[in-house]
């Protein structure tokens, strides 16, 4: 009776620690992103696979601003409905980039939890968007003042003349594309609580180089490439081997 007894508790006993969990196999991977950078912003999208544990092969798509360090915010202070603008600022610039990139594990998340640290390193194709901007110019003559958007032209336009920003996408028809190339480099710091789910920072630099060089600002030379570090958050969702 008693080893009767004995085997009876082994079997409840063994029924109650169950059997163990299966770590998932991840296999893709996508995420979206927002970023901040030391001239703009921008958002994109990534999607990959990781053909093994430590690595990662993915295709992104970013779109991202680029504001000239020179564009300073100014208001005319001769008249009194002036709104302000950027004096001297001939377009707008953004960047919309496609290319391919890989990541490595540096440093694996303990069981317990913590943080993944990868490095990444990603280019391809960018294509320079430039669209011109449009002020509001003041027009005097003898029996009225008028208020009119035109194209900035700084051979045309002084700093008297310019009340305030023209509406803007008023350009939007005249942005000239300027292609070129795109390099970014950097470490993703994955702190996810949830295997199957992604949130992770990233911090690096980008570089950023098309043709012909763009002039984004009147009476400075055209800039030959752009060189930006930047801090983005990355979200999104992890699958397995055979999801």
């Amino acid at each position: 009776m008693f080893w009767i007894a004995l085997f009876i508790c082994g079997r409840l006993v063994a029924q109650d620690v169950g059997d163990p969990e299966i770590q998932k196999v991840i296999a893709k991977e996508w995420s979206i992103n927002f970023n901040l950078n030391t001239s703009g912003f921008g958002f994109g999208f990534q999607h990959g696979r990781t053909p093994n544990h430590w690595d990662k092969h993915f295709w992104e798509i970013d779109f991202n601003y680029n504001k000239h360090h020179k564009a300073v915010r100014a208001v005319n202070p001769y008249y009194a409905g002036a709104t302000g603008y950027a004096y001297g600022k001939l377009c707008d610039l953004f960047f919309l980039s496609g290319g391919y990139g890989y990541q490595r594990i540096l440093n694996q998340k303990p069981y317990w939890g913590g943080v993944k640290v990868r490095y990444t390193l990603s280019g391809g194709f960018t294509l320079g968007m430039a669209m011109p901007v449009y002020v509001y110019v003041i027009y005097y003559n003898t029996t009225s003042i008028n208020k009119v958007s035109e194209r900035y032209d700084p051979d045309v336009h002084s700093i008297n003349d310019i009340v305030g920003r023209g509406p803007w996408f008023q350009g939007f028809l005249e942005t000239k594309l300027h292609p070129g190339f795109y390099v970014k480099t950097g470490f993703n710091f994955d702190f996810s609580k949830k295997e199957e789910t992604m949130h992770a920072l990233e911090v690096g630099a980008r570089f950023d180089m098309v043709f012909p060089f763009v002039k984004q600002m009147a009476f400075n030379k055209a800039k030959p490439f752009f060189l930006v570090g930047y801090l983005s958050y990355n979200f999104g969702k992890r699958k397995g081997i055979y999801e």
